[in-house]
């Protein structure tokens, strides 16, 4: 590959910046020895899969085949964006013949295995070639899922489920790494392109677990700035005494240690998006630095006695109600006005039952593919249990818990293989409590909030609700 190719390589794939010569040795011995490749794959199919095999021979054949070969070609003379779109139009493909993408995580998943049979046979250190393969069937497995989730047109709902649940899961929606068809999530999404192009600072809100970090990363990879550097810091994890050194930088014989100079996070993520995450937590006296720094585009390292020019989007974000925050005093005014001129707001998972389906499917593909087999699926029971969770801890929780189930389980994931945060009974049918709970939140959620509206929704008085609410910590 030439030089230009392996800079292009390096950039949209999940390998190392010098491995693009790794990549085409790797290619050129698979490609010399794909009949035993295929030979090791049909194997391991028969080997772990109930009949041999999720898909039949003619589609492997029809489907499978030329779109590995397509890839291997285009790997082989460099071509990533050749590579990247023969992945998506395989997405595209499995999508339109109404194919679980689950099997197709499965298969290339026994593919890689494959592969990496063969290749040990060629020489006794296959680590390398290890990687580099996971690198190169993650980006592929990420590029067939985004085209076969974008506008997907129909899928079979879970039964059990009521029937306006069941028809909101005909489509999916799936940006940049976060997985949403809820009309909330399709919002965020819209928001996300729509402020992408802008130099604006951004203040992401939401609770724990759901999502700010992906949004501000999907904010960086659409806008004009994704060629540069995505860094983020925890203004939450830092010690004050250390966190301006490491967003401002130091100069060399700033303070005891400080042997070289440090650029600090503004001047390494120049051309990028640096994303300040938990900002609520920065102290006052750093946050009117921070403010300084947004005013002028410039920072002044530790030690220094001049201002160094910086050029970087600020993408700021806090698991608290910012309006509460702002009276407790934990954000100045000021610089809370400047973050807040353009504010994204990622609804809490309860918000979205809707999505939960998908998102299980999502991350079971995930894992598939990050471990190297493939699970048997989920039992509706388990999915209908999945979606009346309230998940207080939104999308994060929920993916620890279908992990969990994951690992532990050896077959088809049931419900008694979920180790649900409410404990709710093991056949999955939720309490007469949890039920009441879960249809308050989800009308307050439909009502935005409005708690006439919601009381007229449920057919109880303003009176009943507010007791409600206060029963379930709910305040707001």
């Amino acid at each position: 590959m030439s030089t230009d190719q392996a800079s292009s390589f390096s950039s949209l794939c999940f390998v190392p910046s010098d491995a693009a010569d790794a990549v085409a040795c790797v290619i050129a011995v698979i490609r010399a020895r794909k009949d035993d490749v295929v030979k090791e794959w049909r194997a391991l199919c028969a080997s772990s899969i109930d009949g041999g095999s999720p898909l039949d021979d003619g589609v492997v054949r029809q489907m499978y085949v030329p779109a590995l070969r397509g890839a291997a070609e285009s790997l082989a003379r460099g071509d990533v964006a050749g590579f990247v779109g023969g992945a998506r139009a395989l997405g595209a493909r499995l999508r339109e013949h109404g194919l679980p993408f689950a099997a197709t995580i499965a298969h290339l998943s026994f593919l890689k295995q494959g592969c990496i049979a063969v290749l040990a046979r060629e020489s006794a250190d296959t680590a390398a070639a290890v990687l580099l393969l996971d690198g190169l069937m993650a980006t592929l497995v990420s590029a067939a899922a985004e085209s076969y989730y974008v506008e997907r047109p129909a899928e079979v709902a879970p039964r059990h489920i009521d029937d306006g649940l069941a028809s909101s899961l005909r489509s999916t929606g799936f940006f940049h790494g976060m997985v949403g068809h809820s009309p909330a999530m399709q919002r965020v999404f819209a928001r996300v392109r729509s402020l992408a192009a802008s130099d604006a600072a951004t203040l992401v809100v939401g609770e724990t677990g759901t999502g700010k970090e992906l949004v501000a990363r999907a904010m960086h990879r659409t806008g004009p700035r994704r060629d540069g550097p995505f860094l983020a810091v925890n203004c939450a994890a830092l010690p004050r005494e250390l966190i301006e050194s490491e967003l401002f930088g130091y100069k060399r014989g700033a303070f005891s240690g400080a042997v070289g100079e440090c650029l600090g996070l503004f001047r390494a993520a120049t051309g990028g998006t640096l994303l300040l995450d938990e900002i609520t937590e920065m102290a006052p006296e750093l946050q009117a630095k921070l403010l300084r720094v947004l005013q002028e585009r410039a920072v002044r390292p530790v030690g220094a006695v001049s201002e160094e020019p910086v050029d970087v989007r600020i993408v700021a974000s806090t698991n608290r109600d910012p309006d509460k925050a702002l009276q407790a005093g934990l954000i100045r005014p000021d610089l809370y006005y400047r973050l807040s001129v353009a504010k994204i707001a990622v609804p809490p998972l309860r918000e979205r039952p809707t999505d939960i389906p998908a998102l299980v499917e999502y991350h079971l593909a995930v894992l598939d593919a990050r471990n190297g087999r493939r699970a048997q699926g989920i039992t509706e029971a388990a999915l209908e249990a999945l979606v009346f969770e309230p998940w207080h801890g939104n999308v994060r929780q929920l993916f620890n818990v279908v992990e969990n189930a994951f690992t532990a389980c050896t077959g088809v994931i049931d419900v008694a293989d979920l180790d649900l945060p409410s404990g709710r009974t093991m056949d999955g049918i939720p309490t007469v409590e949890e039920s009441e709970r879960t249809l308050i939140e989800r009308t307050l959620a439909v009502t935005g909030g409005n708690k006439r509206r919601a009381a007229q929704l449920l057919g109880i008085s303003r009176k009943t609700l507010y007791a409600r609410l206060a029963r379930y910590g709910r305040t707001g």
